[in-house]
C-alpha cells in the first residue's frame, strides 16, 4: 500500500468535526445548530489570537484576512444557520453568531471578545453583547 503520509487538518476543522459528531443525531436542529454555533465562535476567536501573533502585525483581522490567512474556512462560517461577523481593530475585536431564521436555526445570540469569555442570550434574533452572562 505504500507509506501512510501524515494528514493535515486545519485544527478549527477538527474541533468543528469532533463538535458534531458531540453533538449527536437526537437534538433537534435548531439546539445542534446552537452547539456549532458556539464552536465555530470559539474557532474564530482562536484565529483572531493566532492571526494578531502572526500575519496581523499586532492587530486583529477582518473575516476575510484570517480566510485568506488560512485560519478559517468561509464554508465553516456559512453553513450552520448562523450568520457570524466580525468586528476588529488593532487592539480590540468582536465577533457575533445570530440565527438567520430565529426559531428555526436557532434561539440563542453569541458573543465573544478578546477577553476569550463565550456569552449569550436569547434576544429574538438579536445581537448579543458583552453585558449577556457567560456560557
Amino acid at each position: 500500500m505504500g507509506p501512510f503520509h501524515e494528514l493535515h487538518v486545519p485544527k478549527n476543522l477538527l474541533q468543528l468535526l469532533v463538535t458534531q459528531t458531540l453533538v449527536g443525531a437526537n437534538e433537534s436542529l435548531p439546539t445542534r445548530n446552537e452547539s456549532v454555533a458556539k464552536s465555530i465562535i470559539r474557532n474564530v476567536a482562536s484565529a483572531e489570537a493566532t492571526f494578531k501573533a502572526t500575519d496581523g502585525n499586532n492587530g486583529y483581522g477582518t473575516i476575510d484576512q484570517l480566510v485568506s490567512a488560512g485560519l478559517l474556512s468561509r464554508e465553516m462560517l456559512e453553513k450552520y444557520g448562523y450568520r457570524i461577523e466580525v468586528s476588529a481593530s488593532a487592539d480590540k475585536f468582536q465577533i457575533t453568531a445570530v440565527p438567520i431564521d430565529y426559531g428555526t436555526t436557532g434561539k440563542l445570540s453569541f458573543f465573544i471578545d478578546e477577553s476569550q469569555i463565550l456569552r449569550g442570550g436569547d434576544h429574538g434574533g438579536g445581537a448579543a453583547t458583552a453585558d449577556d452572562q457567560p456560557i
